[in-house]
């Protein structure tokens, strides 16, 4: 539901501010609108303190119950967290640095940088170190006093011991500043220290849901004082004033909050420049709705709140296109197993382990009406295939066409020559079978299967684009045009076909009679839609005229639930046929491969198809958006 808000004018005393906004942030129902000019206040340091010890936490593998015993804050805790991190950063630092100073002397071997420079001073000479690129010749032969040590990293390694320093040609001098004895030892320490570092910080860590509270009510108080500094001062300071935006049904709330001090609140007129925020609220389905709805857009303050429509439509479209009970009662068992492992969740994570309780349970249902089960191939004399509501309806356009003897039946029997002795609608569908490979395909019953399911896909999209028109009826007089124009369009188009609907074979109206008032309220639907948006938007009538490409063009985008349940259950079926192809071992991991796929790709088709026949289709009709949401000032939990 989405609330109509009042803008209001709070004002008072001075020395009242602090306890005023203490108590509407309590109270939660008021989005404050700043009228100060004043820059706006930054993080504090702690709060970025804080949230960076909360990064580096998150990076490690939590023990709350192995936490040291810390009798100081949260905030204090994150500094010497985010203090052991720098350390042990400088750490892995230098670890690296030593590593690769090690590797670019280690061929020189270790020796003592004392016992070097006491042979240079008593012997009155120089020791250099050089390298060379392995096999690099030179047009002279190396000096005498040059020695060759060895090769490593495709590098030739040389001393030489000589009276002045001296550079030799393609060769490169190198520097050694420690030897590599005193490098590995200096390298050892460093990694005793890192290790204990890690340790350390590791045990910090554990403090994680303490640095999280503290965050939340660092949080509080910096959202407590952005607020303040937005109001404005009046009479030198005196008075403190700000505007406000208080639910409609709060208003008695927000005066009984002021009773008891020395402020007063007054209405006062929204200006057209005013974008005035969406207030929703919903519990129970229409919450999960909700979130649905956000994953797109938010609605404006003037839309009709789409929550419990965008959930009960997203729950039926997400079945309709998994279309297995196998499917839902793996979903379902996730689920139930989710709420089982995690019952301390709350919020959004609790409430999407509800939906997807809820929609599994509808994968289950639709699954047993269509009669579905991991792509297996049901037999149509299962009891599991006759309690169907697919197979109710297949038989029940059987025996339409059997009783009347149409151009259907004729083809049928022509191209099934058995199911002229057919009794009854069900015996008419079994006898319309075919052998393929040493199996019996039931052809005739599957083409009557797809053909249902592909005008309950169409039927759908009628019913739901009509609602969207329906919601928005005395803001788009039209919609009742386009309402009737629908309807006559699914009474009607079965003739260009030359096909059956489910209202014809199911007795509700015969063709003849559909086909006369389909094509009549075609006609006077168009024209209701176009006196209704003269009405309304005078000579903008022949603009709304171009919806007949646009409602036509979204009706049939509504085929995609059959396409892609049609597909999800070839993909099945294959794999099943793959799998008792290959043996035992083989076929087992086959099919649980082939479904483990086919399990993913549902999934995906039913949350983006699904969620976008709500987004695109039915918001085109019923939907501004563009709305931003309330946000009131409040303790974050």
């Amino acid at each position: 539901m989405i609330v109509d808000l009042q803008k209001v004018l709070i004002y008072g005393s001075k020395q009242e501010i602090d306890r005023f906004f203490e108590l509407a942030q309590r109270a939660g129902f008021m989005e404050f609108i700043g009228l100060s000019h004043k820059k706006s206040l930054e993080l504090t340091e702690d709060i970025k303190t804080v949230l960076l010890a909360i990064n580096i936490a998150k990076k490690h593998e939590i023990h709350p119950e192995k936490i040291l015993p810390i009798s100081t804050g949260p905030v204090s805790i994150a500094k010497k967290l985010v203090e052991l991190n720098l350390m042990h950063e400088a750490a892995l630092e230098e670890i690296r640095v030593l590593t690769l100073e090690i590797a670019r002397i280690a061929p020189f071997g270790d020796f003592y940088a004392d016992d070097l420079r006491f042979t240079e001073q008593e012997a009155k000479r120089i020791v250099q170190f050089f390298c060379m690129k392995h096999g690099t010749k030179t047009a002279e032969p190396l000096p005498s006093e040059v020695i060759y040590i060895g090769t490593e990293y495709d590098l030739d390694y040389f001393i030489a011991i000589h009276k002045t320093r001296t550079q030799y040609p393609k060769m490169i001098e190198i520097f050694i500043d420690r030897p590599v004895g005193e490098l590995r030892e200096r390298l050892e320490e460093v990694q005793e220290r890192s290790a204990l570092l890690e340790r350390e910080i590791r045990s910090y860590s554990n403090a994680l849901p303490l640095l999280q509270s503290g965050l939340l009510s660092l949080l509080n108080d910096y959202q407590l004082e952005l607020t303040k500094h937005d109001a404005v001062g009046l009479l030198d300071g005196s008075i403190f004033a700000i505007e406000a935006w208080v639910p409609l049904h709060r208003m008695k709330a927000l005066n009984g909050l002021l009773s008891g001090l020395d402020v007063c609140v007054e209405e006062i007129l929204v200006e057209p420049q005013d974008k005035i925020p969406t207030c929703m609220e919903n519990k129970g389905i229409s919450r999960l709705g909700e979130d649905l709805v956000h994953i797109y857009d938010t609605p404006a303050h003037t839309d009709k709140d789409p929550s419990l429509w965008v959930f009960i439509f997203f729950a039926l479209f997400f079945a309709m296109i998994v279309s297995d009970a196998g499917y839902g009662l793996l979903y379902l068992s996730i689920a139930l197993i989710c709420k089982w492992k995690f019952p301390s969740l709350r919020g959004a994570g609790r409430r999407f382990i509800k939906l997807a309780i809820i929609i599994s349970s509808c994968c289950v249902v639709w699954g047993v009406a269509s009669a579905s089960f991991f792509g297996i191939e049901i037999g149509p004399n299962n009891p599991y295939r006759r309690i169907s509501f697919m197979h109710f309806l297949a038989t029940q356009k059987a025996e339409y066409h059997v009783e009347q003897k149409d151009d259907v039946y004729q083809e049928i029997v022509k191209e099934y020559p058995k199911t002229v002795n057919a009794k009854d609608g069900h015996e008419f569908l079994v006898l319309g079978a075919v052998e393929r490979g040493g199996k019996i395909k039931y052809t005739l019953l599957e083409t009557f299967y797809d053909n249902i399911f592909l005008e309950l896909s169409l039927l759908l999209g009628v019913i739901h684009i009509s609602l969207a028109f329906f919601r928005y009826l005395l803001r788009n007089w039209a919609g009742l045009g386009w309402i009737i124009f629908m309807a006559g369009g699914y009474l009607y188009f079965p003739k260009t076909l030359n096909a059956t609907s489910l209202l014809n074979f199911t007795g509700l109206i015969s063709k003849e009679t559909a086909y006369a008032w389909g094509f009549q309220m075609i006609w006077y639907g168009m024209g209701l839609a176009f006196i209704g948006a003269f009405i309304q938007k005078k000579w903008g009538a022949f603009h709304e005229m171009m919806n007949v490409i646009q409602i036509f063009g979204d009706v049939l985008s509504y085929i995609r639930i059959y396409a892609l349940a049609l597909a999800g259950m070839m993909v099945a079926s294959t794999f099943n046929g793959m799998g008792e192809s290959a043996g035992l071992v083989g076929g087992v991991l086959i099919i649980i491969a082939g479904h483990g796929v086919n399990v993913i790709l549902s999934i995906m088709g039913g949350m983006i198809h699904g969620l976008r026949l709500n987004f695109l289709e039915w918001y085109h009709y019923c939907f501004e958006g563009g709305g931003r949401l309330f946000n009131p000032l409040r303790l974050r939990k």
